[in-house]
């Protein structure tokens, strides 16, 4: 069940430009290359294929091809790279202890809703989460998905 969240968040991305703020304890952001991701991160690991989403029909292109991701499960960040090994998208979940915008993993919707205001549309629904978008920047939105445990995952991306 978690492989096919992570695959919809990701896919759900795309990437022209490069993200403007940069995350705190991160150290890289959006449209930078593999690379520059290694070095910030302190890893030598190399990226993953996506997985094709679950119940995609066979007539229908794969969202994933191409991509890869790099999940450091010990930090709690992934990074989604394209097919030119730039970032596409970030994904933060525990035990990651930072935070994006005055939030952090843990916190309720109402925490959220009471430190950013307004999520920018009605919050969506997937599966048992509701995702609450907010601008990061020109650039890049960040996504909280939050269930009744509060916020499980925080995913910038396009």
């Amino acid at each position: 069940m978690e492989k096919l969240v992570f695959a919809v968040m990701m896919s759900m991305s795309a990437c022209a430009f490069a993200q403007q703020v940069a995350l705190p304890g991160i150290g890289f952001r959006i449209g930078d290359d593999l690379a520059e991701v290694k070095a910030a991160l302190h890893t030598s690991d190399v990226p993953e294929p996506l997985a094709q989403p679950l119940l995609l029909p066979a007539n229908m292109h794969n969202p994933n091809q191409d991509k890869t991701v790099l999940h450091l499960r010990t930090k709690g960040i992934s990074a989604l790279f394209d097919a030119s090994n730039k970032v596409q998208a970030i994904r933060l979940d525990a035990p990651f202890a930072g935070e994006v915008k005055g939030v952090k993993l843990g916190d309720s919707a109402k925490t959220v809703t009471s430190k950013l205001g307004d999520p920018v549309s009605k919050p969506a629904t997937l599966l048992t989460f509701q995702i609450y978008r907010y601008v990061l920047d020109d650039e890049a939105y960040v996504a909280y998905w939050i269930n009744v445990d509060g916020v499980q995952a925080i995913v910038v991306g396009k």
